[in-house]
């Protein structure tokens, strides 16, 4: 017999964060989502049908005393928690803690990111959550830091090793108390800020290495850092930017002319993974693979059925 999918829904949330419940507005089917992204501290993601999200008295039996935050992915979420009555807007949180009851809910279909963290984090940090609790936590910079963070982890996932696990986690945790305390972190060198400031250097020129116009200045300025600060970010990695972004461009170029072969030609796979300056690409694609273009494009498997 198939599992009633809103108590499916409540077993997979509570394995992987804090013990809800969930009230759908209507009675049209519910559809809903659980990502678990680290089990230290507890991020779990979750998408919902319009509806209500509760942790009341009965749950509280079950001894969490965790303090979370919850992040409005998408649209407004009303909350409701010790007897305050707030609203977030998208990629505004709260602190919410287990041990009282507490609510979040909307009328359309929404996400909500929770980072759960136990008490004994904040005290051996000397933080408070009491000082912040049911406050606002605003879009700021620490903020947004976290949450790109905490995208590269759901992305390449914690790392198994036990020192590489441990040191992630703590600076989450770190993130997690900043984002509620220190809204503005400048070119902090603080390591869970330069962490997650390296991540997103290394995430932005993934994602953009193609465009010809990357360059230093220009990631910085998107970042708001200056280009010493990212060149410092980048020293741990072994590499600069350029030797980052030409591996990238050298690598995707490699793909194509291997798998293409001669079909296109060398020029435009060369402006296609952001290269201006044809002779640099042929220079340093033969340094990389010791081999030319042309050659890599000859040697690929050829389609037989355009040579009949």
């Amino acid at each position: 017999m198939p599992l009633d999918p809103l108590r499916e829904w409540r077993e997979r949330y509570s394995r992987n964060g804090t013990q809800l419940g969930f009230r759908p507005e209507t009675d049209a089917p519910f559809h809903s989502s659980v990502q678990s992204i680290c089990d230290s501290p507890r991020i779990v993601r979750s998408t919902l049908s319009p509806g209500l999200l509760f942790r009341d008295r009965k749950m509280m039996g079950d001894g969490d005393d965790n303090v979370s935050l919850v992040v409005s992915l998408g649209r407004s979420l009303t909350i409701n928690h010790r007897k305050r009555e707030a609203c977030l807007a998208r990629n505004e949180g709260i602190l919410f803690q287990a041990d009282a009851p507490g609510s979040a809910g909307t009328r359309q279909r929404f996400a909500v990111l929770e980072v759960s963290t136990a008490q004994r984090e904040w005290e051996a940090r000397n933080a408070r959550p009491g000082d912040v609790l049911t406050k606002v936590i605003h879009c700021n910079q620490t903020l947004a830091l976290l949450l790109g963070y905490i995208r590269t982890v759901a992305k390449i996932g914690v790392l198994s090793a036990e020192n590489a696990h441990q040191l992630i986690s703590r600076h989450l945790i770190d993130l997690v108390i900043l984002a509620t305390t220190e809204p503005s972190l400048g070119e902090s060198h603080l390591d869970c800020v330069v962490a997650a400031r390296r991540a997103a250097v290394l995430d932005y020129i993934a994602s953009h290495f193609c465009d010809p116009n990357l360059s230093g200045s220009s990631l910085a300025a998107k970042l708001g850092i200056s280009q010493r600060y990212l060149q410092r970010l980048l020293e741990a990695t072994g590499k600069t930017f350029t030797e980052h972004v030409d591996e990238l461009r050298l690598d995707r170029a490699f793909s194509l002319l291997a798998t293409i072969g001669d079909n296109k030609r060398v020029s435009d796979i060369a402006l296609d993974v952001g290269y201006a300056d044809l002779t640099k690409f042929h220079k340093h694609f033969r340094l990389r693979f010791g081999d030319t273009p042309k050659g890599v494009a000859e040697s690929a498997p050829t389609d037989k059925s355009q040579s009949r």
